[in-house]
């Protein structure tokens, strides 16, 4: 099994067929158990270990479980107090088609009929009918793929924007965020994001996505207007600054007159250094006579 090709051929599969973050995050887990096993064709788990590497609950681990099941992508078998087995499908191998496979086959056959036992009206009638539910399904997979193609996994832009996989923790956290406070996984994508660019860890996502919870932030929508609210907000800010505040002067304020410099008697006001060491000089022998 080629680690990259499952994951590649797992994501191009998710485009068609939705899943929720807990069936992505433990299908993660399992192929990198398998991974660590030499890819076997069956494999143990202990329920405590996919715990650990995935932080799903009990009741989470075995709806994610039965789930990738149902979808086809993992076989599982209980062994009562013994840890479960696990085993997974690959997309290189033949398996048996899923679900939507069986449908399109089944619609696809011509039933068998004898010219004799069926009018030729009644032919052309099925004959219409399988085709028009052939174009109609056709249809809804076209539509699938329009509306799945944008679609964007939260594990895989984690690992893109932190350069590694998400620890049980903040999985859990994640998930939290997505399934109980209802915001879209693309919009958590978006904090990653924010949290990269701005050269942080996961902590500054994480401080991103509580910051829109106390808001009301829940889709993709919902960011880009609070995105130009900011940029307009900012954008205002600035316009403030390089105006410069006049206050309005009252009625009654008056300019203080510049104050008129009053020579002393007998001091010339131009007079020269050498006059003002002269006159200074006199002053102190004055001083000195009167004070013996």
């Amino acid at each position: 099994m080629n680690y990259i090709k499952e994951l590649n051929a797992f994501y191009d599969w998710l485009e068609t067929n939705s899943l929720p973050p807990s069936a992505i995050n433990l299908w993660h887990a399992l192929m990198n158990i398998n991974n660590k096993a030499g890819w076997i064709p069956e494999f143990a788990v202990a329920k405590s270990v996919i715990e650990i590497k995935t932080g799903l609950k009990k009741d989470a681990y075995y709806n994610a479980r039965n789930v990738l099941k149902q979808k086809g992508r993992i076989d599982f078998k209980e062994r009562g107090t013994r840890a479960a087995t696990f085993r997974i499908i690959s997309f290189d191998s033949s398996e048996k088609p899923t679900s939507n496979q069986i449908s399109e086959n089944n619609l696809s056959e011509k039933p068998t009929r004898t010219p004799t036992s069926t009018p030729i009206s009644a032919q052309t009638s099925s004959t219409t009918s399988t085709r028009n539910i052939n174009k109609l399904n056709k249809t809804k997979r076209n539509e699938t793929n329009t509306t799945a193609a944008d679609r964007v996994n939260y594990f895989d832009s984690y690992m893109l924007c932190f350069k590694g996989q998400p620890s049980p923790i903040q999985i859990q956290e994640i998930n939290y965020f997505i399934d109980q406070e209802g915001i879209e996984e693309e919009a958590v994508c978006i904090a990653f994001k924010k949290a990269a660019e701005a050269g942080a860890k996961y902590s500054y996502a994480r401080s991103i996505l509580n910051n829109w919870v106390s808001k009301g932030i829940k889709t993709v929508q919902d960011v880009e207007e609070e995105n130009k609210a900011y940029e307009q907000s900012k954008k205002s800010f600035s316009n403030r600054r390089g105006v410069v505040r006049q206050e309005k002067l009252p009625d009654w304020y008056q300019e203080p007159q510049q104050a008129q410099v009053v020579p002393l008697p007998g001091i010339n006001p131009n007079e020269t250094y050498e006059e003002k060491r002269a006159r200074l000089e006199k002053m102190q022998k004055q001083f000195q006579k009167s004070g013996s």
